[in-house]
């Protein structure tokens, strides 16, 4: 902290930033707990040096803060705002492009879409589980539907509510985009959100699956999906194949 700057001098906005920077260096290093019994906002004063006074006025409580805490978790993440990590979105691409020949023809598109899911959903999970901001995220959903008493429960749930929305409204635009690229369309009654939502479903439960046994849920499968040879493919990936396919159909010859 600048020396120079004495706690009752620090103005609102540089406090705010201050203390969620304090908070997020903690949840990169511990995690949050269900309960948010590590964040505590008279250590995190301490550890940021800002005026008690100042906290008091922009959070009247420790749920307050948690909410803008969770946000600027998920705001800080890159891939919040494209829906994959930059990694994973490279990895989408290049599957597109070293297929642009092949997909000229539906089977071609058809082997070009198996072979987008099968890198790229086996890098997302791995990267999920490394997210912050998805574990903080995993954590509290996971005990608001628990049924247990959660500190701000409504608040808490009108958050993640809003911080889905967000992203899925972004995956949303990133299965339109794909959707074109490989001559898909979603089917009559189903849109590209339902799409996100089925998906995220299944990451969501494949990555709590590899908490509990790693080896059952992470191991490879080599199969072959379409007429291509068999290939490494994690269970995720073949489930979101499977999504994927009953959702969409064909939209040009």
């Amino acid at each position: 902290m600048p020396p120079s700057v004495p706690r009752s001098r620090r103005p609102a906005g540089q406090t705010r930033a201050l203390m969620l920077q304090a908070a997020v260096e903690k949840v990169q290093t511990e995690g949050l707990l269900v309960d948010y019994a590590n964040i505590e906002l008279e250590d995190l004063i301490r550890v940021s040096g800002v005026p008690r006074s100042t906290v008091f006025r922009i959070w009247p409580d420790r749920v307050a803060f948690i909410a803008d805490l969770v946000r600027a978790l998920f705001e800080a993440d890159p891939g919040f705002d494209t829906g994959f990590d930059e990694e994973t979105r490279d990895l989408l691409q290049r599957a597109v492009v070293e297929n642009a020949d092949p997909m000229r023809t539906f089977e071609g598109r058809r082997a070009g879409l198996r072979e987008a899911l099968r890198v790229t959903v086996a890098h997302n999970i791995v990267t999920v589980e490394h997210t912050v901001a998805w574990r903080a995220y995993r954590t509290m959903s996971a005990a608001l539907a628990s049924g247990d008493a959660v500190p701000g429960g409504s608040e808490i749930r009108a958050l993640l509510s809003e911080i889905e929305g967000r992203y899925l409204d972004r995956m949303a635009e990133l299965y339109r985009a794909l959707n074109d690229a490989f001559g898909l369309r979603m089917r009559q009654g189903l849109s590209e959100r339902d799409l996100a939502v089925a998906v995220m479903a299944v990451i969501e439960g494949m990555s709590d699956h590899s908490r509990i046994n790693p080896a059952m849920a992470g191991a490879p499968r080599v199969v072959s999906l379409g007429p291509e040879p068999p290939g490494e493919w994690h269970l995720a990936g073949i489930a979101v194949y499977g999504v994927y396919t009953a959702f969409t159909e064909q939209a040009r010859d």
